[in-house]
């Protein structure tokens, strides 16, 4: 774990929204800066445990402070495990009666220690770092640490909770049809020709994905390429003189995440409609997404990978 840049909290202020609900509070603020530094290819950052609490058996309590994490418990049979949740959970449904613990960068200690869990899952960030030291090595709450950077990440996780959970069949076997199916889409793009596409965080000011990031790894894979192909930042804010000079072919908004966006559906599509100089306005494609989808790295990510598709290629066979 690592502090982050004085400026970055300021600079990532327009995306805060975005990523508390699709990702969060799987970073908020920290999941970008992380992601800067580690990628989204197929590498893997470090997962493991939190100090020397380890658990005795398999976890009958668990805690998790990361929707993408709580998603995976579910996807592999043992939701009824899950005791506690973020408050950015919001899938499956059964989630939103669970008890909240805070969020991902202010988890609640007390909120945790109430609920007598046997394992704590969380992804690495500076901004829970205190309280989950105090967790691990304080009182002896196991912790342990996934994270998801990148397609590799959440599958390395899976398999993980697979074996912590005694869901090993199940990881396997999810694993297997999620690779299936990205396999699929690669194989129907190939060949295709890759529209330009922008994908837009927040509007005030203009936050794109850059390359490198987890969107433009998802660009390529659904048969897209990045608009923007050089940048200093990963998620750089951008002048509309420039938007207007990359002629984005598809602009994918992703600013509204779901429940609770700040973004409107009705405010993106008139702050879109404004730009009838850009490629992806004039003929429609401009596509206002629920980034909780596919931005979420989760079991879920392979579906955002098809609507994705869909989006970049609809007269596709």
């Amino acid at each position: 774990m690592r502090n982050l840049a004085p400026n970055l909290t300021k600079r990532l202020a327009p995306v805060n929204a975005c990523f508390a609900k699709c990702l969060a509070p799987v970073y908020v603020l920290v999941y970008l800066g992380l992601m800067s530094s580690a990628g989204a290819g197929e590498g893997g950052a470090p997962l493991g445990w939190l100090g020397t609490a380890r658990l005795a058996g398999e976890p009958e309590r668990i805690v998790s402070l990361a929707p993408n994490l709580t998603e995976m418990v579910f996807a592999l049979g043992q939701g009824k495990r899950v005791v506690g949740v973020s408050r950015f959970d919001d899938f499956p449904p059964e989630v939103k009666t669970l008890p909240k613990v805070g969020g991902f960068v202010d988890p609640s200690l007390e909120g945790i220690l109430a609920l007598k869990p046997d394992l704590v899952l969380c992804v690495p960030s500076a901004g829970n770092e205190s309280t989950m030291r105090i967790l691990a090595e304080r009182l002896g709450v196991p912790v342990f640490i996934m994270p998801a950077y990148s397609f590799n990440d959440v599958f390395r996780s899976l398999r993980k909770l697979g074996s912590l959970l005694g869901a090993k069949v199940q990881a396997r076997a999810l694993e297997a049809s999620m690779r299936q199916r990205i396999k699929q889409v690669k194989a129907r793009v190939k060949g295709q020709a890759r529209p330009r596409v922008l994908v837009v965080y927040g509007h005030q000011p203009l936050v794109v994905a850059g390359p490198g990031t987890f969107a433009d790894t998802m660009l390529r894979m659904a048969g897209g390429q990045n608009a923007l192909t050089k940048s200093a930042l990963r998620y750089p804010s951008l002048p509309m003189e420039t938007v207007i000079r990359l002629a984005p072919e598809v602009i994918v908004d992703a600013s509204m995440a779901g429940d609770g966006a700040d973004t409107r559906k009705d405010r993106a599509s008139a702050f879109w409609a404004r730009w009838q100089v850009l490629p992806a306005v004039r003929e429609g494609r401009v596509h206002l997404f629920n980034s909780a989808l596919w931005f979420r790295p989760g079991p879920r990510v392979v579906d955002g990978l098809e609507t994705l598709e869909g989006l970049l290629h609809p007269s596709k066979p």
